[in-house]
């Protein structure tokens, strides 16, 4: 079986012409039937922004930004856990190690880290909370 090489060539533009049309020289007065005029025009983006934003936010829902958390890492064949304290700054998670769950300093530290968060004190301040209690 003999292989030849396809001949190349020029595929011609299409030939149909543009329609048109001379509703595109006036100039718009309604956009999705509402009418554009200078006293409905916003021309500050701040002036759009509401008071209540935090009030309304979906990132603000959640008063509770900061937990506890447990968590295993596997050595060779065994699962060793250990208790690690959890926050967010926006969408980003932050950890800070406590110890391990057999450990009675890892728990104490544990249990002063929960105190701390249920009293309201901020990530900033558990971290040196838990950097306290390490000496």
């Amino acid at each position: 079986m003999k292989y030849e090489q396809l001949p190349l060539f020029f595929v011609q533009p299409d030939p149909r012409v543009a329609v048109y049309d001379p509703a595109w020289d006036k100039p718009i007065n309604n956009v999705g039937e509402q009418s554009i005029s200078e006293a409905s025009q916003c021309f500050d983006v701040g002036e759009q922004v509401a008071t209540t934003t935090e009030k309304t936010a979906h990132q603000h829902d959640k008063p509770t930004t900061h937990w506890v958390e447990r968590y295993w890492v596997e050595r060779g064949s065994s699962k060793l856990w250990y208790y690690r304290y959890t926050w967010m700054e926006g969408r980003k998670l932050h950890r800070h190690y406590i110890g391990s769950v057999r450990s009675p300093k890892a728990n104490m530290k544990k249990q002063a880290v929960e105190d701390a968060i249920r009293d309201g004190q901020s990530p900033q301040e558990i971290k040196q909370l838990i950097r306290a209690l390490k000496n």
